[in-house]
């Protein structure tokens, strides 16, 4: 066996041992999102939407004036819900960068 090989056997044992602070890592980051709420919006702000970083809607908030025109009422919402998603895949791809120490995600990762 060459040298060489052993070499990639050392980084593969190096990675294997850093799993377990990857996986805490990513533990904290998924908390950090939980928190961070972020809002959006529709109508002009008829219709406020909260979301937070891990893609849960946590309030929706409708001007009583919407309701005087219930066909607008949906489309507003769910303008106002992917306005506030959307913001959310934003803190979820800033809180993977910081876990992952700066490091730039693959292309493909979501939100890349």
């Amino acid at each position: 066996m060459s040298m060489g090989g052993l070499g990639n056997i050392a980084d593969l044992m190096k990675l294997v041992g850093q799993a377990g602070k990857i996986r805490e890592n990513m533990a904290q980051m998924q908390e950090r999102a939980a928190m961070r709420v972020v809002e959006g919006e529709a109508g002009g702000g008829m219709v406020k939407v909260k979301a937070n970083g891990i893609g849960e809607l946590l309030s929706i908030e409708i001007d009583p004036e919407v309701l005087k025109d219930p066909e607008t009422v949906g489309p507003l919402v769910a303008a106002a819900a992917n306005a506030a998603l959307r913001k959310g895949k934003e803190v979820l791809l800033e809180e993977t960068r910081q876990a992952m120490g700066g490091i730039d995600l693959p292309p493909g990762f979501p939100g890349v």
